[in-house]
């Protein structure tokens, strides 16, 4: 039986076993105790990373079925543990199978992945669904660049599983392959980078959504028009990071991830910090956007959600320097301002780009200022 959602739809597939099962888990049991099973979803409590710690340091995350354990670099610094049993692989398996087999992916393929294979998830989260479908996979691992480009062109790799800024190093070294299957960095939110990846390997780039909590959650088809969701393997939803109540359809938000089977260390309503939109299509949910940011450092100008690694993707979009700029917030008159320092060249039509910032955020600029050597300071909030 699979878990389908249906379109409009506010609450997983089959909400009332998920959470009859959950409330005996060790790490939910305390928080569901008193809901009901039918309780409305948005009343359901979310998982946090600190939970997570608090759950880890308690003994709670380990499971007795458990086959295979990945660490997760921590935020805060240190790691976390992820426990995953032969049932959990194989449904991950199967619904990464099955979004491989949509972006194009074919049972008699030579797949080169490279990403690691070593204590964290990594290559492992696509090297599960390759399998399921039948894919000759080669878990590379990341780096080596003459052995990656020597094994592609020797077994006529036709799909390569990377990073996109090591893919176009590949590309620009002699590498062709027919698709590309992109994670790890952004590739469909950074304006003209899926162009650029296309360009150097002569391939069809397409973009994935995975994280080492929760394996695969998206990926995109050849059709480019959003990142269809493994909706066999996860819920997802889109909050607002200030109030936790769910985004319409098309707005931006934070990510919110459901597990709808893992038996160890299963995600409940869990709080990614990934900025994204959520799409609900006749033929299944997508990730219109892709992930396109953190929600970090959050800020509040004029009335409007500014997020600013967003910024920074929407900077480097432009051929600006993403990693040298400042946003300096000010208050004149009673009201917000906003200005942006960035590292580069000054566009031909400076209006061009005003207005472009203004349709992505929602907010006006009121200085711009473009110059070869400026330095970075982040964020400066200098409002009273």
């Amino acid at each position: 039986m699979t878990n389908t959602l249906q379109v409009g739809s506010t609450s997983p597939p089959n909400q009332a076993e998920l959470l009859g099962r959950l409330k005996s888990h060790s790490l939910y049991r305390a928080a569901l105790q008193n809901l009901s099973e039918k309780t409305d979803w948005a009343a359901v409590p979310f998982l946090t990373r600190e939970r997570l710690t608090e759950a880890f340091e308690a003994g709670e995350l380990a499971h007795p079925d458990a086959v295979r354990v990945h660490l997760t670099p921590h935020p805060g610094g240190g790691w976390l543990p992820e426990y995953a049993t032969r049932a959990d692989i194989d449904a991950h398996g199967q619904a990464a199978a099955a979004a491989f087999a949509r972006a194009g992916v074919r049972p008699e393929d030579h797949v080169q992945i490279a990403f690691g294979f070593h204590r964290f998830a990594g290559g492992w989260i696509m090297q599960d669904g390759f399998e399921a479908l039948g894919a000759k996979s080669l878990p590379f691992g990341p780096g080596e660049s003459e052995a990656q480009l020597d094994a592609i062109q020797k077994l006529g790799v036709r799909v390569l599983v990377s990073a996109p800024s090591f893919a176009q190093k590949l590309g620009e070294a002699g590498a062709r392959v027919e698709l590309l299957i992109s994670s790890g960095e952004p590739l469909t939110s950074i304006a003209g980078r899926r162009e650029r990846v296309e360009a150097a390997l002569e391939c069809v780039a397409l973009d994935a959504y995975a994280s080492s909590e929760a394996g695969m959650m998206a990926l995109e088809t050849p059709e480019k028009n959003g990142l269809r969701v493994l909706e066999d393997w996860v819920y997802l939803e889109v909050i607002d990071p200030e109030t936790g109540e769910n985004m319409p359809d098309g707005e931006r938000g934070e990510l919110v991830v459901t597990h709808l089977s893992k038996q160890a260390m299963p995600l409940l309503r869990f709080r990614t910090g990934d900025l994204t939109r959520l799409e609900r299509r006749a033929d299944g949910v997508y990730l219109p956007g892709g992930v396109f940011g953190n929600v970090g450092g959050m800020l509040k100008v004029k009335g409007v959600k500014l997020f600013p690694r967003e910024v920074a993707f929407w900077l480097a979009g432009h051929g600006l320097d993403h990693t040298q700029h400042t946003l300096r917030l000010w208050s004149q008159g009673g009201a917000d301002r906003l200005g942006l320092s960035v590292r580069g060249q000054t566009p031909e039509n400076m209006n061009a780009l005003l207005a472009d910032f203004q349709r992505r955020f929602a907010i006006r600029l009121d200085d711009l200022d473009i110059a070869e050597e400026h330095d970075g300071a982040g964020v400066l909030d200098e409002r009273e």
